[in-house]
């Protein structure tokens, strides 16, 4: 990774927040509200598109072939979500060493805050070429450390348990 994607200094430490969006029709199920795939759906790609800010998302993959795959996912379910409610997902590192990156998303009511969902999700920093685990670069690891560091301050929501460690299997 390069510096410029990681500086200790570059990236902001607040959790980061995507803009609004809504829940579609076709996001609905049988029982008239969003369906958990769907769920899972927003927590991929919003939360993807999150990991941009910290210097690890798309442009990151593209100039280094370097990317993060998905080893472990614990969804809770909070909350129903029905067509047209405008949502918003968070992002934070609760933890990471060289080679992994443990994260919390959080899928909120854009309008009064309610918690409809959680993910927490492991994921590990992989070479394309080589399709095999590989250190993230000293200052991603650095700045990934930074910002658990600064998201711990910030109090999990009410009632979350956190099912999932940063270690490998």
């Amino acid at each position: 990774m390069s510096d410029r994607n990681v500086s200790t200094d570059s990236f902001s430490t607040e959790i980061p927040v995507s803009e609004p969006l809504r829940v579609a029709e076709d996001w609905i199920d049988l029982y008239g509200h969003m369906n958990m795939v769907r769920y899972v759906g927003v927590f991929d790609e919003v939360g993807y598109g999150l990991l941009d800010r910290w210097g690890l998302g798309e442009t990151y993959t593209q100039e280094t072939r370097h990317g993060l795959f998905v080893v472990d996912v614990a969804v809770n379910y909070r909350r129903e979500m029905t067509a047209g409610t405008m949502l918003t997902l968070s992002l934070r590192v609760l933890e990471a060493d060289d080679k992994r990156l443990l994260s919390l998303m959080e899928l909120r009511r854009a309008d009064d805050g309610t918690l409809a969902a959680t993910m927490e999700q492991l994921s590990i920093h992989v070479d394309l070429t080589t399709r095999r685990v590989v250190p993230f670069a000293e200052p991603a690891v650095l700045r990934l450390r930074a910002l658990a560091e600064a998201h711990a301050q910030t109090p999990l929501p009410p009632g979350h348990k956190r099912r999932l460690e940063c270690r490998a299997p």
